[in-house]
């Protein structure tokens, strides 16, 4: 199924289109949040939280590109359950203590959250770039 076809569903209000999008989108779902959690259980919950972030944000949002709608939804979803897990292993009250000490020894030009999105955009581009022919992809990277 197409996904306009998947996105009408979805303004339907037919549970059909969250069948419909596990089954096509699943497994693109699953490693962008494994990526970022390198956990499969918390993968797989990020991934049904993404299913359900999408049937209460269809309508009144419609996405122009539904994989980049639901990797974006995904991606934000994992971080926030990334943090969120950092958080409790941090100390949970402590967090300032624990900065000053991390800014002595973490370069202030780090940041995580910024790497994790680098390496999501290169994996997405890969991807994209391996499924366009070769004159494309060469147009594409010449530009």
């Amino acid at each position: 199924m197409g996904d306009k076809e998947i996105i009408k569903l979805y303004f339907d209000r037919d549970e059909d289109a969250i069948k419909q999008t596990d089954l096509k989108y699943r497994s693109y779902c699953f490693s962008i949040s494994n990526n970022i959690l390198g956990d499969f259980q918390c993968a797989e919950e990020c991934v049904n939280d993404t299913w359900l972030k999408t049937w209460n944000t269809i309508p009144p949002q419609k996405p122009n590109i539904f994989r980049l709608f639901l990797a974006k939804i995904t991606r934000n979803l994992s971080l926030d359950y990334f943090r969120k897990m950092n958080a409790k292993k941090r100390g949970e009250g402590q967090i300032p203590l624990i900065l000053d000490e991390l800014a002595e020894v973490i370069s202030s030009d780090y940041n995580l959250e910024d790497q994790i999105i680098y390496r999501e955009l290169i994996s997405i581009l890969s991807d994209f770039l391996n499924n366009l022919p070769d004159e494309d992809k060469i147009i594409f990277l010449q530009r």
